[in-house]
């Protein structure tokens, strides 16, 4: 693990930290290389409680400002890296140069190992379109053909976490791996309670953890909290072990 570069791809400003939080902290206590793309701040669809609380107080840019601020405070406490890329949401819209912006990004850090968001989830449009903006990007960056400012690359190991809860069932996900942050799961609600736009984070995602640790309970006792994801493709092996 200390080894591996992990580069996250995240739709809103919270999306990072609330399914991925705990592996990220996990990765990052060990020496890896771990670093976030906030592809948008979130600061129209999912910063509610910020525009009830200050109705026409506040604008947009004042919003991004603080989901950025929020960002960062999260960042620090899982202790990875961070770079923003603006882009807005609701709706977030790919073009061919955010895709090239993607495909530098992916270059750039050459990771072993790419986070992102599940494909299908129809109550979070944004969060299709930014995993079809990764995976289109991960496939680009391994064109040698395609020049941009860094290399091509290797195509890395992809893994989608949690969509939006508590709809995950009718989106189709499916966990092939759980990963136990029952030893890191306080890191992860002291990321998430920097998250002052969404309030309610820490809540839904303590529950979650806790039934995906149950779940994850059943092949390795005493696990009390977990994350899920689904891997791209299978692992290839030579043996079943």
């Amino acid at each position: 693990m200390t080894n591996e570069r992990l580069l996250v791809f995240s739709a809103h400003a919270a999306d990072f930290c609330s399914r991925a939080g705990g592996t990220l902290a996990k990765y990052s206590r060990y020496g890896a290389s771990v670093k976030v793309v906030d592809l948008t701040f979130g600061e129209r669809g999912e910063s509610d409680f910020l525009w009830r609380r200050e109705g026409d107080r506040i604008t947009v840019e004042e919003a991004k400002g603080r989901r950025r601020a929020e960002v960062l405070e999260a960042a620090k406490v899982l202790g990875v890296d961070v770079s923003f890329m603006d882009f807005d949401d609701y709706p977030l819209v790919v073009d061919k140069g955010r895709i090239l912006s993607i495909v530098e990004e992916i270059r750039s850090f050459r990771p072993d190992i790419v986070l992102t968001h599940w494909p299908n989830d129809p109550t979070n449009p944004d969060h299709g379109t930014a995993a079809k903006l990764v995976l289109d990007a991960c496939a680009c960056a391994q064109a040698t053909g395609l020049k941009t400012r860094s290399e091509s690359c290797p195509y890395p190991k992809i893994f989608f976490f949690e969509p939006t809860v508590p709809t995950t069932e009718i989106t189709g996900f499916k966990p092939t791996i759980y990963i136990d942050i029952t030893d890191v799961f306080e890191i992860k609600m002291d990321a998430l309670r920097k998250f002052e736009s969404q309030p309610f984070l820490c809540e839904y995602y303590t529950l979650y953890a806790r039934r995906r640790g149950f779940e994850a309970s059943f092949i390795l006792k005493d696990v009390k909290y977990a994350e899920a994801f689904a891997a791209l493709y299978p692992t290839v092996s030579h043996t079943l072990l």
